[in-house]
């Protein structure tokens, strides 16, 4: 009896932890992009302040420009991400991939002194 009752505490206690919080901000956590590249809109529950994208090493030069309505426009190698300062909207676009590989490139949006890290591949 105590086996049992032990095991279905041990069963809860991992049922709980796996149905804990992933909030990531609302952002996801991975978005995929097909071969012919395209764009995708995200949202999250906390704006960005600031965008940044590298690999998996975490270097990257991502560039910056302004854009429309002041629109920020992050970029490096082959994905760009356009967003406005404090606004929950991430507005990504890959280019088509010539490579025949998958690729991988991370984003990571400051919110609050952190970051809302998103792995962003294609195929």
């Amino acid at each position: 009896m105590k086996r049992e009752i032990y095991l279905i505490s041990l069963l809860l206690s991992l049922l709980l932890v796996a149905c804990g919080s992933t909030d990531n901000y609302g952002y996801p956590s991975h978005i995929t992009f097909e071969k012919d590249g395209g764009t995708k809109v995200c949202s999250g529950t906390s704006g960005c302040y600031q965008v940044e994208i590298h690999d998996y090493n975490g270097d990257g030069n991502t560039t910056y420009s302004k854009g429309e309505n002041d629109t920020i426009i992050a970029t490096y190698d082959w994905l760009t991400v356009k967003f406005r300062l404090y606004t929950e909207v991430l507005k990504i676009t890959a280019l088509p991939n010539t490579t025949g590989k998958k690729r991988t490139l991370y984003l990571s949006g400051m919110v609050n002194d952190f970051s809302a890290d998103i792995k962003v591949t294609q195929h």
